[in-house]
């Protein structure tokens, strides 16, 4: 299923096709969480973090702003401020991006056409705290 979807990556909107579109959570714990001698858990949740994956339909996109966007996604940078849809709405939270791919699709000329942009957004702090 793709839907066409605008995002944020820095105030930059962004407007592509999304080919996947994933979100995951997780309820992180304290290093203080554990399980007693009776077998009960105690935990110490520091929060929910709410996380993205995104695969990306970049044809609309020019050869320049498809580099520029491949640039930023990929760049050493501690975080990146990102707003993408959340419920009924949109939420805007600092993450970092993990890891990412995309394919060489056609290349002539001097020209490399890349597409097929993957990545991975992990949240730097949690939406939801204990």
């Amino acid at each position: 299923m793709s839907v066409e979807a605008k995002f944020k990556i820095d105030g930059v909107v962004y407007d592509v096709t999304v080919k996947k579109f994933g979100r995951d959570f997780n309820a992180l714990d304290t290093k203080n969480t554990n399980r007693t001698l009776d077998g009960v858990m105690h935990r110490d949740v520091i929060g929910t973090y709410y996380n993205y994956s995104m695969e990306l339909n970049t044809s609309k996109l020019n050869v320049e702003e498809y580099d520029k966007l491949y640039e930023v996604i990929s760049a050493p940078d501690e975080k990146h401020t990102m707003t993408f849809p959340y419920a009924q709405g949109m939420f805007t939270f600092d993450a970092y991006i993990t890891n990412g791919s995309d394919e060489l699709i056609f290349m002539k000329d001097g020209l490399n056409l890349w597409g097929n942009l993957k990545f991975n957004i992990i949240a730097m702090s949690p939406k939801r705290r204990a």
